[in-house]
């Protein structure tokens, strides 16, 4: 299986021109590497970058609802009918600034794999997977990422070793199932990532701040392979 390395953009960068930079960047940096690599960006961009047919590219969050009123939402129907194929949910930024519960969690997994879109599913214990596993069966379309909110750069960025890692992927995997990918989502940068890879048994990454910089980025890929 080839690693998946997610580049979650976060309300970055600030224009669309510096969001089509980065991806001429990073899509000439990864051309000939054997990873699936999927950029995230703010939604006000997935459409012009989606056009322009340069990377797989996914969103960042969706709605639980196909339709309806709910100002501010955007369905994964809406997200599918774009062209994306990922959708992060979950992330723990989320849960902690805008009080997105597991149950949140749940409907809006259940509908994102209904609109066929590949789930990117972040939680930070064993616990939280359990219970978003009794709703959602099944994981065919999901990969789980360890996100363990105190390695985030942006809530402390303490790094986990590698040998924790891999103890919480087998865990993982026993919840999820043996095929399901498990990616990890704490502080990653390009010098890291080997050791994540092959001591953490991780199948890719879900990565923050490190996206933003392609040199950094392209590194990071590489050195996932």
């Amino acid at each position: 299986m080839n690693p998946i390395i997610v580049a979650n953009w976060k309300m970055n960068p600030q224009t669309l021109k510096g969001a089509f930079e980065l991806t001429k960047a990073v899509r000439k940096g990864v051309r000939s590497a054997n990873a699936n690599v999927v950029l995230c960006p703010p939604y006000v961009f997935i459409p012009q970058l989606l056009a322009a047919k340069n990377m797989e590219i996914g969103a960042q969050n969706c709605s639980w609802q196909e339709q309806g009123p709910l100002t501010g939402e955007v369905s994964p129907r809406q997200l599918k009918d774009l062209g994306c194929s990922y959708v992060i949910l979950g992330h723990s930024e989320r849960k902690k600034e805008l009080g997105e519960t597991l149950a949140m969690v749940q409907r809006k997994v259940a509908a994102a794999l209904t609109a066929k879109l590949r789930v990117i599913l972040c939680v930070e214990s064993v616990a939280e997977l359990r219970t978003l596993k009794k709703k959602v069966r099944s994981f065919k379309n999901v990969a789980v990422v360890y996100e363990p909110s105190f390695a985030i750069s942006t809530q402390g960025g303490r790094r986990v070793a590698p040998r924790h890692i891999a103890a919480m992927v087998s865990r993982l995997k026993k919840v999820a199932g043996r095929n399901v990918p498990v990616l990890y989502g704490g502080s990653v940068d390009a010098k890291s990532m080997r050791d994540i890879m092959t001591k953490g048994n991780v199948q890719g990454a879900l990565v923050g701040a490190a996206s933003l910089k392609a040199k950094e980025f392209i590194a990071l890929v590489k050195n996932a392979l």
